[in-house]
């Protein structure tokens, strides 16, 4: 376990700088009239004004994607980022990538920050982390708030290197309202969503409850070939007692996902729309450790929060929102063999130790076979199998035998983010900490396919549990900013810094066991904003970023922890801001160095197949760094009461700064799958109850992989009922990939494998309001 001394010590320090910010709010409160909570919105805190590129998703952006898409992918048009999921809808985290100005979130990296009403999501990782999709349904989504390189000061995240995402919440009704909704599509979708408005419980108290239920199958073959089913239950409550606004919320995600493989580009090539996968079962179980159902993400996620806002006086306010999340879930692979784990002393064991080896058939009585001594023929698909899972090389009636490895994930975070904003004379200071405890288990047993030769149903009870470690760690990070105005010039200076432990304790080997200390320096940051004019702003900031050492490294038992130091970054923007009656319009240049990044070595690396068995060997090292530079630009015009064009341009440049044999990398290099070059062109017509939309992103080239092109349409048309039980009814057609592009989409790190794109896909939605 971390200390006991470090908690306190963090403990006390939260405590120190609450008390500091409370006895000046009381100093405030003084003069505060007492007020009626009715005209508690009438109080004015003066916001700070943005020294950062940012933008915000809208009403139209959220029409374009389908009800049961991920809210991922609502960002996907703004500027800057890159949404790419395997799934047509996002229904496959293994396969989501986003990349924003160089930095990723990928099945390797988390590199920019993520928070659902503020709250940290724990991480955006495959293993134990947990993306804005798990938390958020996109009927319940209100909008996406993006900080673009420059991290928001109070945001609450450990990986906000090159900027953050902030997913939120809608706000209950005021009046009583009940929507039902039923979703319909392509590759057998389907999606039940019930809301329930309450409106007003008893005095200023207003709530909602929703549920959805969703399953689609994979896009890629059919049958067996896998696919997506997930209940979704979402509860938020608004209410005003006095001088303090609560809000709580709760959400609960249980979700299965058959996930979809990379291929490449020769791949893609011979088979543009196979991932490599397969839905028959062969009873060979070289082929069949590509069977789509063997691959899955399986994943229980609940995470709720109850926020206390209390208005001191008009021109202060405080908060404090206390969180607890809890993730619990497993990763699945079928290995087409058995392993045979012996401890230190090379006798049979079931728990912990290593394989002496594996095998691929046995006898009828269960005793491991060799092929024939003068067998050399191999399997050539998915790759060369050798004579050992060959079986041609064994006796007629040797039997196949098969694993399904599970990894298995759970984490409990308990924690709360404070803020404090006052305005004194020309100063809008805002200050804040953010406190939390996590503990997060991961676990692989291996178990016995029961008949290889029929299906891939296994023995509930492992034959080899390979490890199991617990995770501690323990954050605080604090802020302070000021936000001076001088007239047209507004200056923002600001501080934060983050203390961060991690220790690692190895149930089976408490050599293993490990800690690390991964606090941050205290980083500066300055912006300004100047006000040319009532419809023009021009900004700049420079903004020093940091990503905390993640657990993931000391999985590894080879990782040398006292050489490894967290990733950094520096960021500058400089932007204007145009806001016209017809025409808005925001561009940045950016400049950003990144430095100390973190990467895996996976020991004898090679193009053999998947190392099913790799536990928790290879080890993590820092490999230099990032230059990025680039231009992001956004505009909307409105052309008429029923016409609107939005668009955004992106052109970033991103080159590693070192070489890294290892990874392949020469310094120069541009950064594997960081795109150049993004356009987005959207039209959107409203007239009377109909809407439509068209959509188009230009994707560049990533590396080896082509640009390419896909156009999405949208189409609504909403009634309001008078008379009968209904208020409204509303269709929605919403056709993605509508001219059927075949086209690589996210990359894994590597430079070498991608995921493909999805096809032509198309939804229909009906609502009712009642």
């Amino acid at each position: 376990m971390v200390s006991l001394n470090a908690i306190t010590q963090k403990k006390l320090l939260a405590s120190a700088i609450l008390l500091a910010l409370s006895t000046q709010a009381a100093a405030n409160d003084t003069d505060k009239d007492k007020k009626d909570s009715k005209e508690m919105e009438e109080v004015a805190v003066v916001g700070q004004k943005i020294s950062y590129a940012n933008n915000t998703v809208d009403a139209s952006m959220m029409e374009q994607q389908a009800p049961l898409t991920s809210v991922i992918g609502l960002m996907d048009t703004l500027p800057g980022i890159s949404i790419n999921e395997g799934d047509a809808f996002g229904g496959d985290d293994w396969s989501t990538t986003i990349n924003m100005r160089g930095f990723a979130i990928d099945g390797s990296q988390q590199q920019l920050g993520m928070t659902v009403d503020g709250i940290p999501n724990g991480g955006s990782n495959y293993g134990g982390g947990a993306k804005a999709n798990r938390y958020l349904d996109s009927e319940n989504t209100l909008t996406v708030e993006v900080s673009q390189g420059t991290a928001n000061l109070a945001s609450a995240s450990l990986d906000a290197l090159g900027g953050t995402f902030n997913f939120i919440s809608k706000m209950p009704e005021l009046e009583e309202k009940t929507t039902i909704a039923y979703t319909n599509g392509d590759h057998n979708a389907r999606r039940y969503f019930a809301r329930h408005e309450t409106g007003e419980i008893f005095d200023n108290t207003f709530a909602y409850i929703s549920y959805s239920d969703t399953s689609t199958n994979r896009w890629v073959g059919d049958g067996n070939n896998g696919g997506m089913a997930n209940q979704h239950i979402e509860m938020k409550f608004i209410s005003e007692i006095g001088d303090i606004n609560l809000t709580g919320r709760i959400s609960y995600d249980d979700v299965e996902e058959d996930n979809y493989n990379s291929v490449s580009i020769e791949q893609f090539k011979q088979s543009p729309d196979w991932d490599q996968l397969t839905w028959n079962w062969t009873g060979v179980p070289h082929y069949d450790q590509m069977f789509a159902e063997g691959w899955s993400t399986l994943r229980e996620n609940t995470l709720a929060y109850l926020k206390f806002d209390y208005t001191i006086s008009n021109t202060s306010s405080f908060d404090v929102t206390p969180y607890f999340h809890k993730n619990k879930g497993r990763g699945d692979w079928i290995p087409p063999y058995l392993q045979a784990p012996v401890d230190a002393n090379g006798n049979p064991t079931t728990e912990g130790g290593s394989s002496a080896y594996s095998y691929g058939f046995t006898d009828a009585n269960g005793t491991p076979l060799t092929p024939n001594a003068d067998c050399t023929a191999s399997l050539s698909w998915p790759w060369a199998s050798g004579p050992g899972l060959n079986p041609a090389c064994y006796p007629a009636d040797a039997l196949p035998v098969m694993s399904y490895r599970h990894t298995h994930y759970e984490k409990e975070r308990f924690g709360f983010t404070s803020n404090y904003m006052a305005t004194f004379d020309n100063h809008d200071i805002s200050a804040g900490i953010w406190l939390e405890t996590a503990k997060r288990d991961e676990s692989r047993d291996w178990h016995e396919v029961i008949n290889a030769s029929v299906y891939h149903h296994f023995d509930q009870t492992p034959y080899w549990v390979q490890y199991k470690n617990t995770f501690d760690t323990d954050t605080f990070k604090w802020y302070l900013q000021d936000s001076i105005n001088f007239n047209d010039l507004t200056i923002n200076v600001g501080v934060q810094q983050y203390l961060v432990d991690i220790e690692k304790t190895a149930h089976f080997d408490t050599a293993a066991n490990a800690k690390v200390n991964s606090d941050s320096d205290v980083l500066f940051s300055l912006g300004g904003l100047y006000q040319l004019n009532d419809s023009t702003e021009l900004f700049a900031s420079y903004s020093e970023n940091f990503s905390a050492i993640s657990d993931n490294v000391l999985e590894r038992d080879a990782s040398t922890l006292t050489s490894i130091d967290p990733e950094t970054a520096d960021n500058i923007d400089f932007g204007v801001r145009y806001f016209g009656e017809k025409l808005d319009i925001s561009a940045t240049v950016y400049s950003i160095e990144f430095d100390n990044r973190i990467t895996f070595l996976a020991p004898n690396s090679g193009n053999s197949g998947i190392d099913y068995g790799i536990g928790t060997n290879g080890s993590y090292i820092n490999v230099g760094g990032i230059e990025s530079q680039g231009i992001e630009v956004s505009a909307k015009y409105k052309i008429s009461d029923s016409w609107e064009l939005y668009s955004s341009f992106t052109n970033n440049q991103s080159e590693y700064t070192d070489t890294v044999e290892s990874e392949g990398i020469t310094k120069g290099d541009n950064v594997r799958d960081a795109v150049e070059d993004m356009f987005v062109l959207s039209a959107n017509y409203f007239t009377g109850n109909l809407t439509f939309g068209a959509s188009t992103k230009y994707t560049g080239e990533r590396g080896v992989a082509d640009s390419y092109v896909v156009t999405d349409i949208n189409m609504a048309y909403h009634v309001d009922l008078a008379d009968g039980p209904f208020q409204s009814f509303n269709v929605a057609l919403v056709v993605g990939n509508v001219f059927d592009k075949q086209y690589l989409s996210s990359g894994t790190g590597s430079g070498t494998t991608f995921y493909i794109g999805a096809p032509r896909t198309a939804t229909m939605t009906f609502q009712v309001d009642f």
